[in-house]
């Protein structure tokens, strides 16, 4: 398998994580000295320090603290040949893997617990589970939701790669990748799997379509890489 990895945009999140989480301590250490003072002023700053420095750490959450989910998403997938290209923060789509008749987006979801979804509804429980997104942790939302805006964004930014006598199938699934995660699934919008089922899922979705051949594939992997390499998933 081939991995094209965004390395520019990992590089902004990480600064944008180290010197988000500095200013807002900063704000929040100023706003200490100014509480008799100015306590109004006083307020101003705690509450910006501490919107800056929590979007810091979710930024940091979802893109730099390990484990990473691009590598996690690597090591899943280890193993495909390269007749597979994964991309990276390439496209609107965070995760896409090119395979031999189409593409799929992968919405990679941090989630421990119980999770479950019946059609387009989705429940992260128990109660003080879903409370962790005030430590910084990213909340479940709605990945259906958020998969199908993947898709549509991806579609709308690739109009020149897609023939409309044969377009490219663009699919999606949905993977929680904690070990601890126990899923309770029923009628959703897009599979929803754990990491160890995604390897298969994704061989079955590769065979399930009309192949598009080794010309077409290559020219749709060189297009959606532009400027950036690729590397060799390691053995």
């Amino acid at each position: 398998m081939k991995i094209v990895r965004n390395e520019e945009f990992l590089k902004k999140r990480s600064k944008l994580t180290q010197y988000g989480s500095l200013l807002g301590m900063g704000l929040l250490i100023v706003s200490l000295f100014l509480t008799a003072r100015n306590p109004l002023l006083s307020w101003a700053l705690l509450l910006a320090g501490f919107v800056i420095a929590m979007t810091a750490v979710r930024v940091g959450n979802r893109y730099v603290r390990p484990p990473r989910p691009d590598l996690v998403l690597d090591k899943v997938l280890k193993g495909l040949d390269n007749k597979y290209t994964l991309f990276h923060y390439v496209l609107p789509a965070e995760h896409v893997l090119v395979t031999p008749s189409g593409m799929i987006a992968i919405l990679l979801r941090e989630q421990r617990g119980r999770i479950s979804v019946r059609g387009g509804r989705w429940r992260h429980g128990p109660f003080l589970q879903r409370l962790r997104f005030l430590l910084g942790e990213l909340g479940l939302g709605n990945p259906s939701r958020d998969l199908r805006s993947e898709i549509n964004n991806t579609l709308k930014a690739m109009p020149d790669l897609q023939d409309p006598e044969r377009p490219i199938p663009l699919d999606g699934v949905i993977v929680f990748y904690q070990d601890n995660v126990q899923l309770q699934v029923e009628n959703p919008e897009y599979p929803v799997l754990r990491a160890d089922e995604l390897k298969a899922r994704v061989r079955a979705l590769a065979e399930a379509r009309p192949n598009l051949g080794t010309a077409l594939r290559k020219e749709l992997v060189a297009a959606l890489m532009g400027e950036e390499t690729a590397e060799e998933s390691p053995a």
